[in-house]
């Protein structure tokens, strides 16, 4: 995969954020490292490796089950928000 300055220049734009020249070049360079290195990966011979589902041959045992341990009120939740309407909280708008 090949990025280009455009590419990074709309990406920028909608995620709202102000790139500088330098900063661009840095970001192109650093991708170019990155999928070098990717690519690699492709060098690997991995024909006598049998595919694998989980990564670990044992499960995992030390994982405790999720237990409840204390629930908030809705009150409780909503008391330090700024604004909320009914059940919910009131956020600024980030997206046009």
């Amino acid at each position: 995969m090949k990025l280009n300055r455009e590419q990074i220049i709309k990406l920028s734009k909608n995620l709202m954020f102000e790139l500088t020249e330098d900063e661009i070049d840095n970001i192109l360079k650093e991708f170019e490292t990155f999928n070098h290195q990717v690519m690699g990966f492709q060098t690997i011979d991995t024909t006598e490796v049998e595919p694998m589902v989980y990564p670990f041959e044992n499960p995992t045992t030390f994982l405790r089950d999720d237990e409840e341990v204390s629930e908030l009120s809705l009150e409780a939740v909503l008391l330090n928000a700024p604004e909320s309407v009914d059940e919910y909280f009131v956020v600024p708008k980030v997206v046009d």
